[in-house]
């Protein structure tokens, strides 16, 4: 789909462990306290290492949110991309993708009572790697409807109609349960049985 970062790969298996303590680290404390009040210091201390060992990964907070951020998109791209190559019946894959994708910011963003402040620090330090992302759930949505015999454009125009729709229900629905049977509503909605 898109891009995995590849600075794990390039890391010594203690060093890429270290990096990923400071990582989940930071997660937790970003969650918990918003961007604004985590500090390097705390992340730093929370991870169980100096500043001194996060600098040798990181330049600065932006880097590590970035870092967290990246590893959050990973996810969700690993996840819709499993849904989408799933051998299950047909819309099956569009509806656990479009879920995995929000279950995730669900379990890891929304939760937190920062959240807004979360997706304002997202957007001001890493919305391409996001805007690149959605693009690739878009086209893996489109084409597994043009796998399903539908027309390309037909195809493309419902992706993003279902995509759109998903994160307008993500978005509202604060109860991880009602998201998931709204968001398979609606794809059998379209897809299936126009009366569901």
């Amino acid at each position: 789909m898109y891009y995995r970062s590849d600075i794990q790969a390039e890391l010594s298996p203690i060093r890429a462990a270290r990096r990923e303590r400071l990582l989940d680290a930071a997660e937790t404390l970003f969650v918990a306290q918003g961007f604004r009040a985590t500090s390097i210091e705390a992340i730093a201390e929370a991870a169980g290492m100096s500043k001194v060992t996060l600098y040798g990964y990181f330049r600065d907070k932006e880097a590590v949110f970035a870092a967290v951020a990246e590893r959050i998109a990973d996810t969700m791209e690993s996840a819709v991309e499993a849904a989408l190559a799933a051998d299950t019946p047909f819309p099956s894959p569009l509806a656990t993708a479009l879920v995995a994708k929000h279950a995730i910011v669900q379990a890891r963003v929304q939760r937190s009572t920062f959240a807004g402040e979360l997706f304002q620090a997202k957007a001001a330090h890493v919305a391409q790697r996001f805007a690149a992302l959605d693009t690739a759930i878009l086209t893996g949505l489109t084409e597994a409807l043009v796998r399903a015999g539908h027309g390309r454009e037909w195809a493309a125009e419902t992706a993003q109609l279902l995509f759109s729709a998903a994160n307008g229900i993500a978005n509202r629905a604060s109860d991880p349960k009602v998201m998931v049977r709204r968001i398979e509503r609606l794809v059998r909605a379209v897809l299936v049985d126009p009366g569901a």
